[in-house]
C-alpha cells in the first residue's frame, strides 16, 4: 500500500440512494492494512471458483478495493456492481431485510460482509493440539481446532479472537471453563451514561450473577432411571465471567448504541471516549499467555453515526496508513479532519477498529 502520492487511494463512495451506511463500512474494512494486502496479492488462490455463490460478494469486493487503492482524489466511484453483489447476496439470510434501498444498520452490514468474505474462502485447516490436557491452554487450543479450523479463512486470523467464558459455583466453588471464538466486542454504557474505553470494557467484563446454576459437581442430572420421585440435587448461585483469551491483529468495538422494543426503535446519545493506544490486558484470562495480552493497540478508524435511531447519517473517520493522518469520509467527500493529528469521538461514535502493533 505503499506510494509516491500521499493522497493515493483517498477516494470517496457515491451514495446509492441511502446508503452511507455500508459506504462508511466500507472505508473502514478497506483501510485495515492486512486485509488489503491480502486482497491484492494472495486472495486469488483462496477465493472459492466462481462457480459457487458463496464467493461472488467476496469477488466483488476485491474489485471494489482494487479500484479504490488505484485511484487519487479529486473523485469518487459509484459502487453499483458492488452494492449488487452484497443485495444478492443477503437473499434467504437473517440480514435479508437490508435488500430495501433503504437506511440501514451499519453494525449489522460489517457482521454480514465480514461473514461473507468468510464464507468465500472458508476450508479446512489441521490442527495438532501439543499442550497438556490438564492445563487451561490445552482446552482454549482444543476450541480452536473444534470450533474454528473445519472452516477456516484468513479472516480468521485478521478478526477473530478467542473468550475464557468460566462459572464458578457458590456452593461448591467448583469452576467450570468454556472457550468461544468473538469477531467483535459490543460495549454498552454504564447506567446509560457517558463513559470511556475502560469503563465499557470494566461492565462487559464483570461477573454476572446465575439464580439456580446446575454444577456438574454439586447438582448434576439424576442417572436415568431413578425413582420419579427422586429429590433433586440442590442447585447453588453462579457467577459467569468472561476473559479474553486472545486477541485478533484487528479488535473490532460496537458500542451499542442503538435498542429495539415494545415502544419501537431508541438511541443513546451518550458520549464515549477513548485513547488512541490502548492496552487490553486488565480484562485477559490470568492463563492466558498470547502475546496480544500485553501489545497495544492503536486506533485506526471509527464508523460515526449521527442522528436518530429513525434515521440519521454515517460517516466514516480514517487513519491514512501512507500519510498517518486523519481523513474524514463522507460518502463521495473525503478531506482531512482538522490538521489531521487526531480523531473526534464522543456521542456519534459507533464502531471503532483497532490494530496490533
Amino acid at each position: 500500500m505503499e506510494s509516491e502520492n500521499p493522497k493515493k487511494g483517498q477516494i470517496g463512495l457515491a451514495n446509492l440512494g441511502n446508503t452511507c451506511y455500508l459506504n462508511a463500512v466500507l472505508q473502514c474494512i478497506r483501510h485495515v492494512p492486512d486485509l488489503t494486502v491480502f486482497f491484492h496479492k494472495h486472495s486469488d488462490s483462496w477465493i472459492h471458483e466462481e462457480s459457487k455463490k458463496d464467493a461472488n460478494l467476496c469477488r466483488a469486493y476485491k474489485e471494489l478495493v482494487e479500484g479504490l487503492w488505484s485511484g487519487s482524489p479529486p473523485g469518487y466511484m459509484k459502487p453499483a456492481g458492488f452494492l449488487h453483489s452484497f443485495r444478492l447476496a443477503l437473499k434467504d439470510t437473517m440480514f435479508e431485510h437490508m435488500m430495501v434501498p433503504q437506511q440501514h444498520d451499519g453494525h449489522e452490514a460489517l457482521m454480514f460482509l465480514l461473514d461473507q468474505l468468510h464464507e468465500g474462502m472458508k476450508r479446512p485447516l489441521n490442527i495438532d493440539v501439543m499442550a497438556d490436557p490438564a492445563s487451561p491452554v490445552y482446552g482454549a487450543l482444543t476450541a480452536w481446532k473444534e470450533k474454528v479450523a473445519p472452516e477456516y479463512s484468513p479472516i480468521v486470523d485478521y478478526f477473530f479472537g478467542l473468550m475464557e467464558v468460566s462459572v464458578t459455583c457458590q456452593g461448591c466453588k467448583t469452576v467450570s471453563c468454556r472457550y468461544e471464538p468473538f469477531n467483535m466486542l459490543n460495549l454498552e454504557f454504564p447506567n446509560g451514561k457517558d463513559a470511556n474505553l475502560v469503563e465499557c470494557m470494566d461492565g462487559v467484563f464483570s461477573g454476572d450473577p446465575i439464580d439456580e446454576y446446575q454444577c456438574d459437581a454439586c447438582s448434576p442430572d439424576l442417572p436415568k432411571g431413578s425413582p420419579p420421585d427422586s429429590p433433586k440435587p440442590k442447585r447453588h448461585p453462579g457467577i459467569i465471567q468472561r476473559r479474553i483469551w486472545r486477541l485478533p491483529q484487528n479488535l473490532i468495538l460496537v458500542v451499542k448504541r442503538f435498542r429495539f422494543d415494545g415502544r419501537g426503535p431508541s438511541k443513546s446519545h451518550a458520549n464515549f471516549s477513548a485513547e488512541p493506544v490502548q492496552k487490553f490486558e486488565k480484562w485477559f484470562a490470568d492463563a492466558s499467555p498470547e502475546s496480544s495480552r500485553t501489545a497495544n493497540y492503536s486506533l485506526q478508524s471509527v464508523v460515526d453515526h449521527h442522528g436518530t435511531a429513525g434515521g440519521g447519517h454515517y460517516n466514516a473517520q480514517v487513519k491514512s496508513p501512507i500519510t498517518g493522518k486523519w481523513n474524514s469520509y463522507d460518502d463521495e467527500t473525503v478531506g482531512v479532519i482538522s490538521d489531521g493529528s487526531k480523531v473526534h469521538l464522543g456521542p456519534m461514535t459507533y464502531i471503532l477498529f483497532y490494530r496490533k502493533g
